[in-house]
């Protein structure tokens, strides 16, 4: 492959992120109104409204299904979020905030509310939505989930102390390893990396061993 510039790039994306660990709901008593707070990991945002979808039957009863969810990375990223009924930014902007404070995306954040006979005005119900969705967010627990690019070396068994070395130092995955009339490793490098990779192997190995684009 054509050597590389030896930095990362602006647009490329994040090395990582943090989602959720799975799924989990909580509590919120406030003034006899009952927030009940669901997170979910989700992928697409057709996964996020199916998951409404069933919230909202399995919760008919009550007087708000509200939401803020996030997904992507860098700048594909899509936020939505809904007060249904509720006054305007005091219940979706709340969750946004919650979930934008963890630095988590990949994430759905409903909050059911049954209302209990006392107004909460929109400061109280913005800190209610808030704090359901803090909560819950912090029983769901998280987990980072590391990016980057797959690769494929080809190199003489004499070099593979060499390489591996490289590989270790720069934070580079293993992902599998073939062994036959020579070593072909298949790694993962984080986008921040692999340029400058790169072009050390390209270095280490005076321009007979490159990164290649894996076929599958």
């Amino acid at each position: 492959m054509t050597r590389p510039p030896d930095k990362p790039s602006a647009s490329d994306p994040p090395d990582s992120y943090l989602t959720l660990d799975g799924s989990a709901e909580s509590e919120l008593k406030v003034q006899r109104s009952r927030f009940l707070a669901l997170a979910f990991p989700v992928q697409t945002d057709l996964e996020a409204q199916d998951l409404l979808n069933e919230t909202t039957r399995r919760y008919h009863d009550s007087r708000h299904v509200c939401y803020g969810f996030k997904l992507g990375v860098g700048r594909q990223t899509i936020t939505r979020r809904s007060d249904d009924g509720e006054p305007s930014g005091t219940a979706g902007e709340p969750i946004l905030a919650a979930i934008a404070k963890l630095e988590l995306t990949d994430v759905l954040v409903i909050v059911v509310r049954y209302f209990g006979g006392v107004k909460l005005g929109t400061g109280g119900l913005a800190r209610a939505y808030g704090e359901a969705g803090r909560m819950v967010l912090a029983k769901a627990g998280h987990r980072e989930v590391h990016l980057g690019r797959q690769f494929v070396i080809r190199f003489p068994y004499a070099q593979e102390k060499t390489i591996r070395h490289l590989l270790e130092t720069r934070g580079g995955r293993l992902l599998d390893q073939q062994y036959g009339e020579s070593v072909s490793l298949r790694i993962q490098l984080a986008h921040s990396v692999w340029r400058g990779f790169a072009v050390a192997l390209n270095d280490l190995t005076a321009g007979s061993v490159n990164l290649e684009e894996p076929e599958n």
